[in-house]
């Protein structure tokens, strides 16, 4: 298939830094897969989203390369996957001013995020971090802004961003009734995701919980991390009991349940099974089962740690591949701006004739 007829596809990633396991299974491998469709597969690094929760000055552009040479070690190619950092077309900053001039208040204050935080500051006007803003409200308007200029196909998203998906479409459909059909109506597609519990037992491995395994822990550090998981917690039910190596038995303590995630994730079926049955008989065996786990973790990290400290796979490398990506999507995002411009009335822009 020609690149003009292709499938166009895509997703964001915000600039976090250090990625961790919940990253990987979370999003990287779905873009891994992608990556290997024939597809036009975009992914821009979220750092104009960032700047939603900020409170003070964060090296966000630092944080940017080092999660990309990251995404590079685990295979993500620069070459078949476009990926571009959202401040690098400025233009969507006007799309999403566009968009704006339509989007009604009360859609916007339907958004879950911006629910969210309003409901932590009724229940208490104390609480830290950056207060309620027009960033933050607006968030859905930015998002559609980023979905809708390069005539997204697809949008792989979690549950956490299918709202925002939507709320995209409807602003598309909005615009498209009052000027004409301008704007591609994206579908929005569950993301294989798989969300993985906290080292510490929690619901979600998160960065800001501090309990995480990263992609570029050495051996001595997963060993550390895996040896603090907790197994005296009470059970807690987290699947069902199947064939599925990706579900853990029900009933299991939630510490315990990460472990047998993780084993089920990279070791070989007999070995996860052999833990299981070891689980379901009873005895003291989490010393074993722990040191499994981190020889395992070691295992994955491993390569991606040989790539990431590649001297050719460097932050110049990384620089030089936004640069030519952001000139890639550039001409696409031009020409919906454009067309947005003229299909509301201002005109298309004088000085980018």
């Amino acid at each position: 298939m020609s690149e003009a007829g292709k499938k166009i596809i895509l997703s964001g990633i915000r600039p976090t830094g250090r990625l961790h396991y919940g990253n990987y299974f979370g999003a990287v491998r779905e873009f891994l897969r992608l990556q290997e469709q024939d597809a036009r597969c975009y992914y821009f690094v979220a750092d104009y989203h960032a700047l939603t929760t900020i409170t003070e000055r964060r090296e966000i552009y630092a944080d940017t390369l080092h999660m990309l040479r990251t995404y590079v070690a685990c295979g993500l190619d620069p070459v078949r996957s476009i990926i571009y950092r959202q401040s690098d077309l400025p233009c969507t900053a006007e799309l999403a001013l566009l968009l704006g001039m339509i989007t009604n208040i009360g859609h916007l204050e339907r958004g879950t995020t911006y629910k969210d935080k309003m409901a932590k500051i009724e229940a208490d006007p104390r609480t830290e971090g950056n207060p309620l803003s027009y960033g933050l409200l607006g968030y859905p308007v930015l998002m559609a802004a980023d979905i809708l200029i390069v005539q997204a196909d697809i949008v792989p998203v979690g549950d956490d961003q299918r709202q925002h998906v939507e709320m995209a479409c409807d602003i598309a459909g909005k615009f498209n009734a009052r000027f004409g059909e301008t704007l591609k109506i994206p579908a929005a597609v569950d993301r294989n995701a798989l969300r993985l519990p906290g080292l510490d037992g929690s619901m979600k491995m998160g960065k800001s919980d501090n309990n995480t395994l990263d992609l570029l822990d050495d051996e001595a550090t997963v060993l550390k991390k895996v040896k603090s998981v907790p197994t005296t917690t009470d059970p807690e039910p987290l699947g069902t009991d199947s064939n599925d190596p990706d579900v853990v038995i029900p009933k299991m303590p939630a510490g315990v349940g990460v472990l047998y995630r993780l084993l089920s994730l990279l070791a070989p079926e007999a070995v996860y099974l052999e833990y299981l049955e070891a689980y379901r008989s009873g005895g003291k065996f989490y010393g074993n089962l722990k040191k499994t786990v981190a020889e395992h973790v070691s295992q994955f990290n491993a390569p991606i740690i040989e790539r990431f400290n590649d001297p050719a796979h460097g932050d110049a490398f990384i620089e030089d591949f936004l640069r030519s990506n952001a000139q890639k999507v550039t001409p696409v995002a031009l020409d919906t701006v454009e067309s947005c411009r003229e299909a509301i009335g201002i005109g298309r822009s004088l000085y980018r004739a």
